[in-house]
């Protein structure tokens, strides 16, 4: 594992797009109601498009540094800030990692262990892995990936017989409403995950077959959104969907077969905290990369972090109606830093390059 390429960038983007769309999309399936999974196709086409332009963008200009593509782009100053959103944006993520995991399994699955336990039990892990290094935040997230493929592939079996497909329709019943282009934006918010493997994109030595891996890691993240939003609304229809908080969690309590295979908590366990640790590392060495491509280095930078995180987390995740809320506003501020402002930088910089070659060709 000396050589990050990109079959192990294809591996980032399932870790990161997954688990947050699955784990908790009440969030936009409140404001998208039964039309959520026609929401779903349309954000999932525009990510797509999305991900292959910045990943032609950087194949043009290999080498260059997401860091060094925002400060080209936009100036040092108005690079430098947006950077700045771009990191914030980053904790928020470690934070929402971080508190969704402790508070999924307190709510539905151990309800007396306290959520610092949870917290501690993730965070010293974590950080332990992160500061071995790249090769391992690569080790773990092609084995999480497996787990959790397969976790996710027995509960869609398993919980077939429950589903009807009649709950899906019909669509559009009240037209196009505002509720409907928020939960676009919303998913949208929420699939910009796979920015924060941008900074990785340095790592990758060759980047001859990156999109076509990129894509191939992208269209198995949709096919799996639209199995896993579809079978909820099918199971419970769209009324009771809403009406959960980690309705995944809930969907496996029907699971039961032979009298001995009772509910699905081994798999869905495996899903929650498998998905939530691989999105933190992930985030959070990516986050490391672009402090020292910005001259910070110290040794004390990922402790700092960690233990901030560890302590927002609690303070979000001790409250339930409070994190729902917090997650409300993450999927927005999620879509301005991780998709709407890196795409103008894309395309800003990839303009500006365009301009200096050919002021170099004259």
């Amino acid at each position: 594992m000396d050589q990050f390429n990109s079959r192990h960038f294809a591996f980032f983007i399932v870790a990161t797009t997954v688990v947050s769309l699955k784990t908790y999309p009440t969030v936009y399936t409140i404001n998208g109601m039964r039309d959520s999974w026609v929401a779903m196709i349309i954000a999932s086409i525009l990510i797509l498009l999305y991900m292959i332009f910045c990943i032609k963008v950087y194949q043009n200009h290999k080498g260059t540094g997401f860091y060094e593509i925002y400060t080209t782009a936009l100036g040092k100053s108005l690079g430098t800030l947006l950077i700045f959103l771009f990191l914030v944006t980053l904790f928020f993520t470690l934070v929402e990692s971080a508190a969704v995991h402790a508070n999924a399994m307190h709510t539905n699955m151990l309800i007396e262990t306290p959520i610092w336990y949870f917290l501690l039990f993730f965070v010293v892990p974590t950080l332990y892995t992160v500061r071995r290094g790249l090769a391992p935040v690569v080790i773990v997230t092609l084995i999480g990936i497996v787990l959790v493929t397969i976790s996710g592939i027995n509960l869609a079996i398993l919980t077939v017989k429950h589903k009807h497909a009649a709950y899906l329709f019909p669509i559009f019943e009240n037209g196009i409403t505002g509720g409907f282009i928020l939960s676009i934006l919303q998913i949208l918010g929420l699939y910009g995950s796979i920015t924060l493997i941008f900074p990785y994109l340095t790592e990758i030595k060759t980047t001859k077959k990156l999109l076509r891996h990129s894509i191939i890691g992208l269209i198995f993240v949709i096919q799996m959104q639209l199995v896993t939003l579809t079978g909820l609304i099918q199971t419970f229809g769209i009324e009771v969907v809403n009406e959960m908080v980690y309705p995944n969690l809930l969907q496996t309590q029907l699971v039961t077969y032979f009298r001995y295979l009772e509910a699905g908590e081994l798999f869905v366990m495996l899903q929650v905290v498998g998905g939530w640790y691989l999105k933190y590392i992930i985030t959070f060495y990516g986050l490391l990369i672009i402090l020292k491509s910005m001259g910070y280095k110290g040794n004390w930078i990922p402790f700092f972090i960690a233990a901030l995180v560890g302590i927002c987390a609690f303070f979000a995740a001790n409250n339930l109606l409070v994190l729902l809320r917090l997650l409300n506003y993450y999927t927005y501020i999620a879509f301005i830093n991780l998709f709407l402002i890196p795409f103008f930088v894309f395309a800003l910089f990839s303009i500006r390059q365009k301009k200096e070659t050919k002021k170099a060709k004259s």
